[in-house]
């Protein structure tokens, strides 16, 4: 019979593999997607208001999500 600590560590690893992300291959479509939405990003400056910053940074945040493989693109 197996022992408490083997038990723990099998149910740890069914827990993590479980959480872990799913990578699907990237598409041709997908890379080029990715490559345009990145390079049309706004830039911040600092005139932008809070209300501009606040919605430049949710552009980012967007963008990272979906595209994960791209955050360099981010200004």
């Amino acid at each position: 019979m197996p022992t408490k600590s083997v038990i723990a560590l099998v149910i740890a690893a069914l827990i993590l593999s479980a959480c872990a992300p799913l990578r699907v291959p990237v598409t041709a479509t997908e890379t080029t997607l990715c490559r345009v939405w990145g390079e049309s990003l706004a830039t911040r400056s600092r005139s932008d208001t809070e209300q501009t910053q606040l919605e430049i940074g949710e552009s980012y945040a967007d963008f990272a999500a979906a595209c994960p493989d791209y955050t360099q693109l981010i200004p």
